[in-house]
């Protein structure tokens, strides 16, 4: 495939027709795609910047994965690095204020959070009348959500209750075990949460994650993945991952599992950035070696001697 290369696409290019085509319109509009974009080692740190920059001018949040700090070939461990990424204070404020407001009150101070009693108060409702009330919303808006896998919803309905009564600190067990983090079970029992994120239900809690992002008012979710790690073998520097070939195969199938799942992932953009070492490098690591994910990004139509801005694989210059 090092013979195909074509000429680069110039970055700003690229990064104009991402935003015309996709981060202002289709992912917010409920879209998910992934992308592959080739460029050189000096030019990831940028592209990744920028792209970050316009996920928040268009209301998406923003997260970057390092394969080297990462395990890629995990969908468990890519979950937890993307939960980690996320703002979640900010968040769930966000979904207070919107609940409240699909259900006709305005949240008293915007931005601020506010206990069960201090929401009373503003709001010239008896405790336990408005208590009952935020119970049926939160049990309509999260539980009866079918969405959201069953452990799900026991966390969010966990962490919007705790920011409703500060004082508790019931919030943080229930983030530890969203970042894979060891966390004390019985708090997670009483939240309805029965085991830990695993391989077996990461695809479920992904989905999930994306519709929640999108309850809690944001645009979506754009995610840059810096894959060189994966092309480099040897001993890695200290406090970084070592990928074998077969690590390499691992996470291309989780790639091309977030392809074949873009319709369920709601406003997730993921811009997987690389090297052409995934193209003419090592033969057991390069993409000619796992043709599932090749088949879905290799560009075989390209316009002229040009490149197709909007294809799956692109590669892309200074």
């Amino acid at each position: 495939m090092q013979d195909l290369a074509p000429d680069p696409l110039g970055l700003d290019a690229w990064l104009g027709v991402i935003a015309a085509e996709y981060v202002s319109g289709f992912v917010p509009a409920g879209g998910g795609t992934l992308k592959i974009a080739v460029v050189g080692d000096a030019l990831i740190a940028p592209t990744a910047l920028r792209l970050a920059r316009l996920a928040r001018d268009h209301g998406l949040h923003a997260g970057a994965i390092d394969a080297a700090r990462t395990r890629l070939h995990m969908p468990q461990d890519l979950f937890f690095a993307l939960t980690r990424a996320l703002p979640w204070p900010v968040m769930t404020q966000a979904f207070l204020e919107r609940l409240f407001g699909d259900n006709g009150y305005r949240w008293p101070r915007p931005g601020q959070p506010l206990s069960r009693a201090a929401l009373a108060e503003a709001l010239g409702i008896a405790p336990p009348l408005l208590g009952n009330e935020i119970n049926s919303w939160l049990t309509r808006a999260i539980w009866h959500e079918r969405a959201y896998a069953l452990d799900f919803r026991g966390a969010m309905l966990a962490l919007v209750t705790a920011a409703l009564d500060p004082e508790a600190n019931a919030a943080a067990p229930v983030h530890r075990w969203l970042q894979g983090e060891k966390a004390p079970s019985a708090p997670l029992r009483a939240a309805g949460i029965g085991g830990r994120i695993t391989r077996a239900n990461a695809r479920a809690m992904l989905i999930s994650l994306c519709h929640w992002v999108r309850a809690c008012g944001a645009a979506g979710l754009l995610v840059t993945l810096d894959a060189r790690r994966l092309y480099q073998a040897g001993a890695p520097p200290v406090g970084e991952l070592r990928y074998s070939p077969a690590a390499v195969m691992d996470t291309y199938e989780v790639l091309r599992e977030l392809i074949d799942d873009a319709e369920h992932l709601p406003g997730l953009f993921v811009a997987v950035l690389t090297t052409d070492a995934m193209i003419g490098g090592e033969p057991r690591r390069a993409l000619d070696h796992y043709d599932a994910l090749k088949m879905r990004v290799w560009p075989d139509v390209r316009p002229g001697q040009g490149q197709n801005p909007v294809a799956p694989m692109v590669w892309l210059g200074a």
